[in-house]
């Protein structure tokens, strides 16, 4: 009896430590610290958070500003030429002439024109130097300046030579001129009787025909 009573209490103790056993996981997950879920973000979301500037925006600046502030070159295609006064005196003579701007846009002259003298068969005069002057008999002394010339607008020059001639001399004589714009390649071609005897012609640099004398 005592050992049939000794064979229950263990049987009862062995069941009771299995039985813990058993049960002993879900203690532990009770018991577990579950990590923290983090939502992921939608593609919607993500695209939005790309779309959204976070930065201060880069500025550009436009050719058409510096355009404005900077007018380019005046080329001989968007400009004209023609005689605007003469002026005679003590066997000296200056002819003025002006470009005019046909462009719809602003552009620039700085510096002195071309100049050649022409014989009837369009060939240069022999026996003539050109001379860059700052001033003539007829115009005060003034330095290179940069012209712009707005749409319609002129800028001005002179040519200057001595007309005299002694009773024995044949001086040479223009049939036409050929003028180009300062810093220019092509020229312009004009009728004109110039009859330098010295043998020198001055051209003054172009200047604002506000300014011209």
């Amino acid at each position: 009896m005592r050992i049939l009573f000794m064979e229950s209490s263990l049987l009862l103790l062995l069941t009771a430590v299995t039985t813990g056993c058993v049960s002993s996981p879900s203690v532990t997950k009770q018991t577990q610290t579950l990590p923290t879920i983090t939502e992921q973000p939608t593609k919607e979301a993500v695209l939005n958070s790309t779309l959204t500037p976070t930065a201060k925006p880069i500025e550009h600046s436009t050719p058409e500003a510096t355009t404005a502030t900077n007018p380019t070159r005046c080329e001989t295609s968007q400009l004209s030429v023609r005689r605007v006064s003469e002026d005679a005196g003590v066997g000296n003579v200056a002819i003025t002439y002006a470009f005019t701007n046909n462009a719809s846009s602003p552009c620039t002259l700085y510096g002195y024109p071309g100049l050649a003298l022409l014989d009837a068969k369009d060939r240069p005069l022999q026996g003539i130097k050109v001379i860059r002057s700052k001033d003539t008999y007829f115009s005060s002394k003034q330095p290179r300046q940069q012209v712009t010339l707005a749409p319609g607008k002129q800028a001005s020059f002179q040519i200057a030579y001595n007309h005299i001639s002694s009773p024995d001399q044949n001086c040479p004589m223009s049939s036409k001129i050929q003028i180009t714009p300062p810093n220019a390649y092509e020229h312009f071609t004009l009728t004109e009787q110039i009859k330098p005897c010295t043998g020198k012609v001055r051209v003054t640099p172009v200047r604002s025909a506000d300014t011209q004398p």
